[in-house]
């Protein structure tokens, strides 16, 4: 895989769009955002395949613990990548594919007392990375190579506090920094960003899902 989404870009930002329903009513639809590189110029986007009824439920009910399948496309809609994962109750697994199905890695996150702990592997189970933040560091998800070949960053972007309140519009910045990334090895980091945003800053804190208190 050699997509100029993730090869040819230091920094790229991922931005959640928020539907007026969700932010009026706090009605969950299905999560897009949009993709852009270090100029805020557009590199694609994020959609999640949205279903039936039943999936209206478990978005309800189940919250970030869902499962869900993801497509990252290109500006003129062509599949880039595939994120899906399964139901969970403690430890999402998230898996990462080409647009032809070619298996690229995977996102684990990973218990700790102190710590927010996900492990990221290659196409053979061989872990390359590790994201490890203190608790205290709400906004901050260093990503260390397993293998001293540099690191990464990913970090939630404050839109400014008043749009934070009103339309809790996540950004998150993915930082290669020094690191010398594969193209396959920066499409799970940039895979596991999007887990990180369902993980953790998904809008279900305290919105009465059933799973809530795993979180």
């Amino acid at each position: 895989m050699n997509e100029p989404i993730f090869d040819g870009h230091r920094q790229i930002f991922v931005r959640q769009r928020r539907e007026m329903t969700e932010i009026l009513i706090d009605w969950e639809t299905r999560n897009q955002y949009d993709v852009m590189d270090e100029g805020k110029n557009p590199l694609g986007t994020i959609a999640e395949r949205a279903g039936g009824a039943a999936d209206v439920a478990k978005r309800f009910f189940l919250r970030s613990h869902r499962g869900f399948q993801i497509r990252v496309l290109d500006p003129e809609g062509e599949p880039l990548l595939e994120l899906s994962r399964s139901f969970f109750f403690l430890f999402s697994d998230l898996q990462v594919t080409g647009p032809g199905g070619e298996e690229l890695g995977s996102v684990h996150r990973r218990f700790g007392l102190l710590y927010k702990r996900y492990d990221l592997r290659d196409a053979a189970g061989q872990t390359f990375a590790r994201v490890k933040s203190p608790l205290w560091r709400l906004w901050t998800f260093p990503v260390e190579s397993a293998r001293g070949t540099g690191d990464a960053v990913i970090t939630k972007r404050w839109g400014g506090a008043l749009r934070e309140v009103f339309a809790d519009a996540d950004t998150f910045l993915v930082d290669y920094a020094s690191g010398h990334w594969s193209a396959n090895e920066r499409a799970v980091v940039f895979a596991a960003a999007i887990s990180i945003d369902f993980d953790f800053f998904e809008n279900n804190q305290g919105s009465g899902g059933l799973l809530d208190w795993f979180d």
